[in-house]
């Protein structure tokens, strides 16, 4: 598949409270971020096998897949089910993305950040769509892989009709910004010079802004800029 799109990373920037339990895998074109447990000592190297695994796991998946919500859903089971036989293995998020032909779907599992924003036809950026995050009256996280409680996959697709940039936040970032940051720093980019050096200036800003606004975790963010398929 010719290359429609560009991309920008940050993985554990910045100050924190914790060591480094986020990870992030590419593969083909699927992009996945993973956020490990705090309270599990095992989760960091879960997150990074998690990452990687998953991603892989994937791409062999033939994209004529009628059914891809069910056989992804199936996937992420396996893997869990894989974790849970093992003795404390630790608990990770779980958010991708991946770039079909005419398409692109989200996965998630966990309260990781995961947003949509699409190029309106009269100009700018609006947010169109907003990830569920799995998170309980606390604000804690009641889903993870490899965690005792583990029941479904939230699975989005959206056509490839506009212009979109996607963003894959680990909660060290999504929640300390708003989407007025976003737009604010995606606007101020010329539409022809969206390019990585760009990209990454922005991902720089997220982190640097949820690291003022007083982030001691892990700070991750993936940002995807995907064209409108022609």
């Amino acid at each position: 598949m010719k290359t429609t799109y560009e991309y920008a990373v940050a993985i554990n920037w910045g100050k924190r409270k914790y060591e480094c339990f986020d990870a992030f895998a590419k593969v083909a074109d699927i992009f996945t971020l993973c956020d490990g447990a705090n309270s599990c000592e095992n989760s960091g190297k879960l997150a990074i096998d998690l990452a990687h695994s998953f991603s892989e796991d994937v791409s062999f998946l033939d994209s004529g897949t009628i059914d891809r919500e069910y056989a992804i859903s199936r996937i992420v089971m396996d893997i869990h089910e894989t974790y849970a036989l093992q003795k404390n293995p630790g608990a990770s998020t779980l958010l991708s993305l991946n770039i079909l032909q005419d398409s692109y779907e989200i996965v998630s599992i966990g309260d990781s950040y995961g947003k949509v924003f699409m190029y309106k036809t009269d100009g700018g950026w609006e947010e169109t769509a907003s990830i569920p995050r799995d998170i309980d009256y606390k604000g804690c996280p009641w889903q993870l892989i490899g965690s005792d409680v583990f029941e479904f996959v939230h699975y989005h697709r959206f056509s490839r009709d506009h212009l979109a940039c996607v963003f894959l936040m680990s909660d060290g970032v999504g929640g300390f910004i708003k989407d007025s940051d976003i737009i604010h720093l995606l606007n101020k980019i010329i539409l022809e010079k969206f390019d990585q050096t760009n990209l990454q200036d922005i991902v720089y800003s997220l982190v640097k802004i949820s690291e003022d606004r007083g982030s001691e975790d892990d700070k991750s963010i993936c940002l995807i800029f995907i064209e409108k398929n022609e």
